[in-house]
């Protein structure tokens, strides 16, 4: 059998010689020949007919599915683009809002310290003031009493000189009122 298959192989190419020469005019020249073109042109359109049905759809379908996976993406950044534009604006606008706020509230607390200061300081003043009033009032008794005290001695000495100068002893009832007139006469 390898000796039929060597035949034919040797055959096959003396005739190919052949029609080398033969055809070595025309699209021979350029080393072309009518049944390679052929089997060629049959081999790319069996491989683009394969390559059409099953692998260009595909990648058709892939190329489109990207396509529209980008515009999504693209269409969310700019969304969110956006959303984050709204939300520093909410931001600023609410910090703004928490500022205010707190400079009232600072406000608020430095009005009621100054009442509470005022307050203080008007309860500390009526203390002083009722202090002083007391001391007053104590002074004044203290002063009445050495008056008392003092006139009750006075009167005392004062009888004890008339005695001396009148050498007699006047009654209690006598002797007090006459030394009473004498005094409120003297402390006019």
């Amino acid at each position: 059998m390898t000796h039929l298959f060597t035949t034919f192989a040797a055959a096959a190419a003396s005739d190919a010689g052949e029609k080398a020469v033969e055809s070595s005019e025309g699209i021979g020249a350029l080393g072309l020949s009518l049944p390679a073109i052929i089997a060629s042109f049959i081999t790319f359109a069996v491989l683009f007919f394969v390559l059409k049905k099953y692998a260009i759809s595909g990648i058709v379908a892939n190329l489109e599915k990207r396509e529209k996976d980008i515009n999504r993406g693209l269409h969310l950044t700019a969304e969110m683009d956006k959303k984050a534009v709204e939300l520093e604006a909410t931001v600023e606008k609410t910090m703004k809002a928490a500022r205010k706020d707190a400079d009232a509230i600072i406000a608020e607390a430095q009005a009621e310290t100054g009442k509470m200061i005022a307050d203080a300081e008007a309860a500390a003043t009526r203390k002083a003031d009722d202090i002083l009033r007391a001391a007053e009032g104590k002074i004044e008794r203290d002063i009445a009493d050495a008056r008392a005290g003092l006139k009750a001695e006075m009167a005392e000495l004062i009888t004890e000189a008339t005695e001396a100068i009148l050498n007699t002893k006047l009654d209690a009832s006598s002797d007090r009122k006459l030394v009473e007139d004498y005094l409120k006469e003297a402390m006019k």
